[in-house]
């Protein structure tokens, strides 16, 4: 899975990391947006490259993309 950060128009990788610590990723990358930049946007993607969840201001929720 990815971790991507879209603050300036076009969306670029974070990370990399395993399904297992999905949650904790979603967590800890939500209280870094807050401080660096609330106009940006998250995304996560799976092993496809689909975006599975996406996170934007004002209230920083990950929201799950419909398939």
């Amino acid at each position: 899975m990815k971790l991507q950060i879209n603050d300036s128009g076009s969306w670029r990788h974070i990370a990399a990391f395993a399904q297992e610590d999905e949650r904790d990723v979603r967590a800890r990358s939500v209280k870094l947006l807050v401080v660096i930049n609330e106009r940006a946007k998250l995304r996560i993607l799976d092993d496809q490259n689909s975006a599975t969840a996406t996170c934007k201001g004002p209230d920083f929720n990950w929201c799950e993309v419909p398939r």
